[in-house]
Parts: C-alpha cells; structure tokens; sequence
C-alpha cells in the first residue's frame, strides 16, 4: 500500500531566523509557561555583556543614568576637606573653617578702615570713650556698613573680597549654582545685623559661626540655613 507524502517543511525566514522560534514541533508555548533563562517573554536576548540575572537599581534606567532631575552631585555627600581638586565629579569640595574664617578676617579688616573713617566724625577722637552710647553707635555703623560690603557683593559676584583673596565662594545647596537677590541679601543681614543687639547679639554671632563644626553634611552656619547656602572652593 502507498503511503501518503510527508508534509512539506516550514517555510524558511530571509533574514535566517527560525520561524518556529526554537520550537522543533513548530507550535507555540503552552499559557503560562515562563521564558528560558536569559529570555524576555518577547523572546529577545538581552544586551550583549549584561547579565540577564541584575536587574537595575531602583529608579534607575537600564541605560544606567539617573532619571532627570536626580542624583547629580548635590545629591552626594559633599567632599569635606579635599583637596581643591574635588570638584562635582564626587560631590562639591567644601571650604572649611579655616578659609572662612581667613576671609572673614580680611573682610572685618575693610569694613573696619571704612567704619572708622565714617564713625570718627559722629563719636569723635575719643578712643578712651566706653560709654554704652558711644560703643553702640560705633557698633551700629559697623554692622550696617557690614551688611551693605557682604550683601552687595554677594549679590553681584557671589563672594566677598576675604573669600576671592582665599578662593572660595557661597552657593545654593540645592543645585549648587551661585546666589543673588534676596538669598544674598538675606545671608548678609543674619550674619551682620543681629550683632547691634548688645548681649545677646554677640551671643547669637558666637553660636552662629561655631555652628558649622558639627552640622551635617553642608558644614553650614546658621545664616547659611536661613538662605539655603553653603560655602564651596572654587576660583
């Protein structure tokens, strides 16, 4: 008796690819059946290096970059301490105390010669004079011409003339850029003007610049957290 013909073989794909997927009996996987190991449920292999066992951190994109508007390098712990070098490839290198008080040294230095000469004609020459009236006013003109030095020149240049001579400079915490308007204006009149209190003036000044030895982790003085800033090197 004569058998009937064998059925013809599937048809071939041009670009080389097996039709049947793998599958010699040419049908498709039954419901619910996973993947081989290293296949996505479309079939694809992954990308050539990666192991297909990782998955990406969270919220990151397989392409290994953070989505837009995170990570960066205000999103780091800062470089306390290192040198100038540090740069925002590993987080920005904090000025620390040394420069900034090296700074706030030289700015005293300026804004006592200007003070002076604009106090001498209201209190006159007498520098043995410690009345409570004659100290304040000298006080009083001090902080004011203080306040103007720093804000102005923070607004404008981002950094006073102690913190150029040192190579720092004050930036946002927030994305790091430089500071104007109101921040700068705002950075200067806590620093300078609680100062004319007498007492508890001078106390608040004290707490206000030892502040920046155990805060964490921008190292900031309390008028840097009333204006969201920080101080960075950089020329």
């Amino acid at each position: 008796m004569t058998g009937s013909p064998p059925p013809p073989p599937p048809p071939s794909d041009p670009s080389g690819n097996d039709p049947t997927g793998g599958n010699p009996s040419g049908q498709q996987p039954p419901a619910g059946s996973r993947p081989p190991y290293g296949q996505d449920p479309t079939g694809q292999q992954p990308p050539y290096g990666r192991d297909p066992s990782q998955q990406p951190p969270y919220g990151q994109d397989p392409t290994g970059q953070y989505p837009y508007g995170q990570g960066g390098p205000y999103g780091q712990e800062p470089t306390y301490g290192a040198g100038a070098g540090g740069g925002y490839g590993g987080g920005p290198t904090l000025g620390g105390p040394l420069r900034r008080l090296v700074a706030r040294i030289i700015d005293s230095l300026i804004v006592g010669v200007v003070a002076g000469l604009i106090s001498w004609p209201v209190t006159g020459n007498d520098y043995d004079d410690v009345s409570f009236g004659a100290q304040f006013t000298s006080g009083l003109i001090f902080s004011l011409i203080y306040f103007v030095y720093e804000g102005f020149q923070l607004d404008r240049f981002g950094r006073t003339l102690g913190k150029r001579v040192v190579r720092i400079r004050v930036v946002r915490v927030a994305d790091g850029g430089p500071i104007a308007g109101s921040i700068a204006w705002t950075r200067a009149g806590v620093y300078t003007l609680p100062v004319i209190v007498p007492c508890l003036g001078t106390l608040f000044w004290l707490v206000n610049v030892l502040w920046q030895l155990w805060d964490q982790p921008w190292h900031q003085c309390l008028h840097d957290k009333a204006a969201r800033t920080t101080v960075i090197r950089g020329a």
